[in-house]
Protein backbone atom coordinates (compact mmCIF):
# COMPACT_ATOMS: atom_id res chain seq x y z
CA UNK A 1 0.00 0.00 0.00
CA UNK A 2 1.39 3.40 -0.94
CA UNK A 3 2.32 5.57 2.03
CA UNK A 4 0.21 8.70 2.54
CA UNK A 5 2.11 11.95 2.07
CA UNK A 6 1.87 14.11 5.19
CA UNK A 7 0.44 17.61 5.00
CA UNK A 8 2.64 20.38 6.41
CA UNK A 9 0.36 20.59 9.48
CA UNK A 10 0.63 16.84 10.10
CA UNK A 11 4.41 17.02 9.60
CA UNK A 12 4.80 19.81 12.16
CA UNK A 13 2.63 17.91 14.63
CA UNK A 14 4.88 14.89 14.23
CA UNK A 15 7.93 17.07 14.84
CA UNK A 16 6.38 18.08 18.14
CA UNK A 17 6.04 14.40 19.08
CA UNK A 18 9.57 13.55 18.02
CA UNK A 19 11.07 16.35 20.10
CA UNK A 20 9.27 15.30 23.27
CA UNK A 21 11.21 15.31 26.58
CA UNK A 22 12.98 12.09 27.51
CA UNK A 23 11.29 11.66 30.88
CA UNK A 24 9.35 8.60 29.72
CA UNK A 25 12.40 6.68 28.53
CA UNK A 26 13.41 3.74 30.75
CA UNK A 27 15.95 4.68 33.48
CA UNK A 28 19.58 4.31 32.41
CA UNK A 29 20.32 2.03 35.34
CA UNK A 30 18.21 -0.73 33.78
CA UNK A 31 20.12 -3.40 31.86
CA UNK A 32 20.17 -2.58 28.16
CA UNK A 33 18.22 0.68 28.56
CA UNK A 34 21.02 2.78 27.07
CA UNK A 35 21.04 3.56 23.34
CA UNK A 36 23.45 1.56 21.12
CA UNK A 37 27.06 2.54 21.72
CA UNK A 38 26.44 3.27 25.42
CA UNK A 39 26.33 1.10 28.53
CA UNK A 40 24.84 1.53 32.04
CA UNK A 41 27.27 2.50 34.77
CA UNK A 42 28.51 5.97 33.96
CA UNK A 43 28.69 8.67 36.62
CA UNK A 44 25.22 10.07 37.24
CA UNK A 45 24.67 13.81 37.08
CA UNK A 46 23.34 15.22 40.40
CA UNK A 47 19.62 15.82 40.10
CA UNK A 48 19.33 13.67 36.94
CA UNK A 49 19.56 10.21 38.51
CA UNK A 50 16.45 8.84 36.79
CA UNK A 51 16.35 11.02 33.69
CA UNK A 52 16.10 8.59 30.81
CA UNK A 53 19.50 7.81 29.26
CA UNK A 54 21.35 10.14 31.64
CA UNK A 55 24.56 8.58 32.98
CA UNK A 56 24.97 5.99 30.23
CA UNK A 57 28.71 5.62 29.54
CA UNK A 58 30.22 5.81 26.06
CA UNK A 59 31.12 2.17 25.27
CA UNK A 60 34.18 3.04 23.19
CA UNK A 61 35.68 4.84 26.19
CA UNK A 62 34.69 2.06 28.60
CA UNK A 63 36.23 -0.91 26.80
CA UNK A 64 39.34 0.52 25.19
CA UNK A 65 37.95 1.25 21.76
CA UNK A 66 35.97 -1.58 20.13
CA UNK A 67 32.58 -0.39 21.38
CA UNK A 68 31.27 -3.81 22.42
CA UNK A 69 31.40 -3.51 26.20
CA UNK A 70 28.40 -5.16 27.78
CA UNK A 71 27.21 -6.38 24.38
CA UNK A 72 25.82 -2.94 23.45
CA UNK A 73 27.20 -2.91 19.92
CA UNK A 74 26.03 -0.09 17.61
CA UNK A 75 27.24 -2.07 14.59
CA UNK A 76 29.98 -1.03 12.17
CA UNK A 77 30.35 2.72 11.57
CA UNK A 78 28.31 3.93 8.56
CA UNK A 79 31.21 6.21 7.61
CA UNK A 80 34.96 5.84 7.43
CA UNK A 81 36.96 7.89 9.92
CA UNK A 82 39.24 8.62 6.98
CA UNK A 83 36.45 10.86 5.71
CA UNK A 84 36.81 13.05 8.79
CA UNK A 85 40.57 13.16 8.29
CA UNK A 86 40.05 14.28 4.70
CA UNK A 87 37.72 17.00 5.84
CA UNK A 88 40.62 18.37 7.87
CA UNK A 89 42.74 18.36 4.72
CA UNK A 90 39.96 20.17 2.87
CA UNK A 91 39.74 22.87 5.55
CA UNK A 92 43.49 23.40 5.32
CA UNK A 93 43.22 23.60 1.54
CA UNK A 94 40.53 26.27 1.89
CA UNK A 95 42.85 28.22 4.18
CA UNK A 96 45.49 28.03 1.43
CA UNK A 97 42.84 29.02 -1.15
CA UNK A 98 43.23 25.62 -2.85
CA UNK A 99 39.67 24.39 -2.31
CA UNK A 100 38.88 24.01 -6.01
CA UNK A 101 42.01 21.91 -6.62
CA UNK A 102 41.38 19.72 -3.56
CA UNK A 103 37.81 19.01 -4.66
CA UNK A 104 38.90 18.27 -8.23
CA UNK A 105 41.44 15.68 -7.07
CA UNK A 106 39.41 13.87 -4.43
CA UNK A 107 35.91 12.39 -5.00
CA UNK A 108 35.50 11.71 -1.25
CA UNK A 109 35.87 15.43 -0.53
CA UNK A 110 33.35 16.22 -3.26
CA UNK A 111 30.82 13.88 -1.62
CA UNK A 112 31.43 15.42 1.78
CA UNK A 113 31.08 18.95 0.47
CA UNK A 114 27.76 18.10 -1.18
CA UNK A 115 26.52 15.85 1.61
CA UNK A 116 26.21 12.06 1.53
CA UNK A 117 24.14 9.38 3.32
CA UNK A 118 25.89 6.36 4.81
CA UNK A 119 24.11 3.25 6.09
CA UNK A 120 24.95 0.47 8.53
CA UNK A 121 23.26 -2.39 10.37
CA UNK A 122 24.34 -4.60 13.24
CA UNK A 123 26.74 -7.46 12.92
CA UNK A 124 25.03 -10.88 12.58
CA UNK A 125 23.90 -12.25 15.92
CA UNK A 126 23.54 -8.89 17.67
CA UNK A 127 20.32 -9.06 19.69
CA UNK A 128 19.42 -5.42 19.12
CA UNK A 129 19.76 -5.42 15.31
CA UNK A 130 20.58 -1.73 14.98
CA UNK A 131 19.71 0.11 11.75
CA UNK A 132 21.66 3.35 11.26
CA UNK A 133 21.52 6.07 8.63
CA UNK A 134 23.97 8.97 8.84
CA UNK A 135 24.04 12.13 6.74
CA UNK A 136 27.53 13.59 6.68
CA UNK A 137 28.45 17.02 5.37
CA UNK A 138 31.41 19.24 6.19
CA UNK A 139 32.36 17.56 9.49
CA UNK A 140 28.80 17.65 10.82
CA UNK A 141 25.66 15.69 10.25
CA UNK A 142 22.60 13.75 11.35
CA UNK A 143 22.38 10.22 12.79
CA UNK A 144 19.11 8.28 12.63
CA UNK A 145 19.08 5.01 14.57
CA UNK A 146 16.46 2.33 15.25
CA UNK A 147 17.09 -0.79 17.34
CA UNK A 148 15.19 -3.80 18.63
CA UNK A 149 15.54 -6.08 21.64
CA UNK A 150 13.84 -5.83 25.02
CA UNK A 151 14.69 -2.11 25.27
CA UNK A 152 14.27 -1.18 21.62
CA UNK A 153 14.03 2.42 20.56
CA UNK A 154 14.43 5.08 17.90
CA UNK A 155 16.51 8.24 17.99
CA UNK A 156 17.74 11.10 15.86
CA UNK A 157 20.97 12.89 16.68
CA UNK A 158 22.79 15.95 15.35
CA UNK A 159 26.58 15.78 15.63
CA UNK A 160 29.74 17.72 14.97
CA UNK A 161 29.93 21.47 14.55
CA UNK A 162 30.59 23.19 17.88
CA UNK A 163 28.84 20.51 19.97
CA UNK A 164 31.35 19.43 22.66
CA UNK A 165 31.83 15.67 23.22
CA UNK A 166 30.42 14.02 26.35
CA UNK A 167 31.74 10.80 27.87
CA UNK A 168 28.44 10.15 29.66
CA UNK A 169 24.97 11.16 28.55
CA UNK A 170 23.42 14.12 30.35
CA UNK A 171 20.28 16.15 29.80
CA UNK A 172 20.42 19.65 28.35
CA UNK A 173 17.81 22.18 27.30
CA UNK A 174 18.30 22.74 23.57
CA UNK A 175 16.44 24.38 20.69
CA UNK A 176 16.05 22.65 17.34
CA UNK A 177 14.92 24.75 14.38
CA UNK A 178 13.41 22.91 11.39
CA UNK A 179 11.43 24.45 8.52
CA UNK A 180 11.39 27.76 10.39
CA UNK A 181 9.79 26.21 13.49
CA UNK A 182 11.64 26.21 16.83
CA UNK A 183 11.18 23.47 19.42
CA UNK A 184 12.89 23.99 22.81
CA UNK A 185 13.05 20.72 24.74
CA UNK A 186 15.22 18.69 27.10
CA UNK A 187 17.40 16.36 25.03
CA UNK A 188 20.46 14.15 25.59
CA UNK A 189 23.98 15.56 25.23
CA UNK A 190 26.26 12.70 24.17
CA UNK A 191 28.99 11.71 21.70
CA UNK A 192 28.67 9.92 18.38
CA UNK A 193 28.56 6.15 19.13
CA UNK A 194 31.57 5.34 16.93
CA UNK A 195 33.63 8.42 17.83
CA UNK A 196 33.89 9.61 21.45
CA UNK A 197 35.56 12.85 20.37
CA UNK A 198 32.58 14.05 18.28
CA UNK A 199 29.77 15.69 20.26
CA UNK A 200 26.09 15.00 19.58
CA UNK A 201 22.63 16.16 20.67
CA UNK A 202 20.32 13.14 20.78
CA UNK A 203 16.50 13.10 20.71
CA UNK A 204 14.37 10.09 21.60
CA UNK A 205 11.61 9.38 19.05
CA UNK A 206 8.32 7.77 20.15
CA UNK A 207 8.36 5.10 17.43
CA UNK A 208 9.88 3.98 14.14
CA UNK A 209 6.64 4.94 12.39
CA UNK A 210 6.73 8.47 13.83
CA UNK A 211 10.27 8.98 12.56
CA UNK A 212 9.72 7.57 9.08
CA UNK A 213 6.44 9.42 8.73
CA UNK A 214 8.13 12.76 9.47
CA UNK A 215 11.18 12.33 7.23
CA UNK A 216 11.35 14.75 4.31
CA UNK A 217 13.55 14.44 1.23
CA UNK A 218 15.14 17.78 2.15
CA UNK A 219 15.28 19.14 5.71
CA UNK A 220 17.09 22.14 7.16
CA UNK A 221 18.12 22.11 10.80
CA UNK A 222 19.83 24.26 13.40
CA UNK A 223 20.77 23.31 16.97
CA UNK A 224 21.14 25.89 19.74
CA UNK A 225 22.23 25.38 23.35
CA UNK A 226 23.05 27.95 26.01
CA UNK A 227 22.20 30.80 23.65
CA UNK A 228 24.75 29.64 21.07
CA UNK A 229 24.15 28.09 17.65
CA UNK A 230 26.20 24.88 17.66
CA UNK A 231 25.24 23.36 14.34
CA UNK A 232 23.46 24.40 11.16
CA UNK A 233 22.85 22.32 8.06
CA UNK A 234 20.46 20.77 5.58
CA UNK A 235 20.10 17.21 4.40
CA UNK A 236 18.97 16.07 0.98
CA UNK A 237 18.22 12.59 -0.35
CA UNK A 238 16.07 11.81 2.67
CA UNK A 239 13.71 9.76 0.54
CA UNK A 240 16.40 7.18 -0.20
CA UNK A 241 17.42 7.08 3.48
CA UNK A 242 13.79 6.54 4.48
CA UNK A 243 13.49 3.58 2.10
CA UNK A 244 16.70 2.01 3.40
CA UNK A 245 15.63 2.38 7.03
CA UNK A 246 12.17 0.99 6.30
CA UNK A 247 13.68 -2.08 4.63
CA UNK A 248 16.24 -2.62 7.41
CA UNK A 249 13.57 -2.47 10.13
CA UNK A 250 11.21 -4.68 8.13
CA UNK A 251 13.88 -7.35 7.62
CA UNK A 252 14.61 -7.32 11.35
CA UNK A 253 11.00 -8.07 12.17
Amino acid sequence: MKAKKLSRREYLLLLGLILSPLGNVAPAAAEGACPPGYIPGGAMVPGQENAGWTGCLHAYDADGGDGRAGGIDPGPPPFDREEFRKLGEWERAIARKNEEEALRRDPVLRDLKNGVWKFSKSNPGDRRQVCSAVFLKQAAGVMIMDWGGSSGGTSIGYFGGLIPPAQTIRRERVSLVQSGRTQTVVASHASLPWAADIGMILFAVPSTEALLGAMEDEQDFSVRMGGETLLTGKWHGGGAAKKWLSRCVRERR
